[in-house]
């Protein structure tokens, strides 16, 4: 269920240089780069994407996507992340098997490299990776943004992939100039129920 149902929220502001002119071109730029899931084998130890804002592992129908005058959809990121701490106990167990089935006394820096990464991926294969989801409700009336976010990171990577995906560009507005917008306090404090049809 959605974080957005559940209480206070925290939410950063931004207003774009346009808006869509329908819901299927919504649909399209959310389907240009919405999230693939991560595979234990790839390469990669992050993924980032578009998902629905209330079944995060739906990518495709975004089922979700309106209410009322608000297009609503979620940035989904996955990450493999393990610390130092996790990796050393079973690196330094495979260097220890790796150095008594070669009869080694050292072990070389690449080869060190290459029994890290192979660590590495058996740790990924026996875990789930770190999912974050961080709505975005985009309001066709007053045309602003709200990402239910103040992280910076999460700014930061929601920017790069909005602008990327819509090909519109989007400039961060203070709340003082997004209550003013909405036209005071009392309008902010309904963007909640018109989204979810709340009373």
């Amino acid at each position: 269920m959605t974080k957005l149902l559940k209480g206070n929220v925290s939410f950063t502001v931004f207003m774009p240089e346009k808006v869509p002119e329908n819901i299927e071109k919504v649909r399209e730029a959310l389907a240009e780069d919405a999230f693939q899931r991560l595979d234990p084998t790839d390469l990669r130890d992050e993924s980032i994407g578009w998902v629905d804002a209330v079944l995060c592992f739906d990518n495709e129908n975004f089922s979700s996507l309106l209410h009322d005058s608000f297009f609503v959809f979620a940035l989904r990121e996955d990450k493999y992340s393990f610390t130092a701490a996790q990796l050393r106990p079973y690196i330094e167990e495979a260097e220890f098997v790796f150095k008594r089935e070669n009869n080694l006394e050292y072990i070389a820096a690449q080869q060190k490299k290459e029994i890290k990464e192979q660590v590495v991926r058996r740790m990924k294969t026996n875990s789930y990776p770190k999912t974050t989801i961080t709505e975005v409700a985009w309001d066709m009336d007053s045309k602003l943004i709200y990402l239910f976010s103040q992280s910076g990171a999460t700014v930061a990577k929601f920017t790069d992939i909005f602008e990327k995906s819509f090909e519109i560009s989007i400039n961060q507005v203070n709340l003082f100039d997004s209550v003013k917008e909405l036209g005071g306090v009392d309008k902010m404090e309904p963007v909640f129920t018109k989204i979810w049809g709340e009373k």
